[in-house]
């Protein structure tokens, strides 16, 4: 009985580690290395502009907080979004409901930074546009509301 429960053990860390083995094999190393050196930047550079804004009182202007929201899901995407994109290079994950929530994962990260460079955009378009009507209309209340909704739609995500 345990000789052929030491098999079964021998039998799965073969298998797992073959399964590693070719998971290593599919990874494309020079893809690999960019995807990580993109996202150790992006959380460095999008961690550093958090903070200062987080620290400097005189930054707490309307157009910065579509900047600090842009920041936030540039942020978030290369904490999560681009590893789970080198995971599925190599076609991890293999469980139907962990490669659904990665790829859900993938496409709501992108789509927040998207919509958040489209506000930063929209934003400065119509401040050069109409200068007089933007600072009339435009409060820092509704960037800060806008930025709160976007952290409220990450967290249901």
């Amino acid at each position: 009985m345990q000789n052929h429960h030491q098999q079964q053990q021998q039998h799965e860390s073969s298998s797992s580690s073959s399964w590693f083995q070719s998971a290593v094999e599919q990874l494309n190393v020079p893809y690999a290395l960019c995807e990580a050196l993109v996202a150790i930047c992006a959380v460095i550079g999008n961690g550093l502009v958090i903070l200062v804004f987080a620290r400097e009182r005189k930054l707490r202007r309307r157009t910065n907080y579509y900047i600090i929201s842009l920041a936030t899901a540039d942020l978030l995407v290369g904490l999560f979004a681009i590893p789970f994109a080198i995971l599925a290079s190599v076609g991890l994950p293999t469980n139907l409901h962990a490669c659904l929530f990665t790829v859900s994962l993938l496409v709501v990260l992108c789509t927040i930074s998207i919509f958040c460079l489209v506000a930063v955009s929209v934003d400065r378009y119509w401040a050069i546009l109409h200068p007089m009507g933007y600072s009339r209309t435009v409060r820092t209340k509704t960037a800060i509301g806008e930025f709160e909704l976007h952290r409220e739609c990450e967290k249901r995500s």
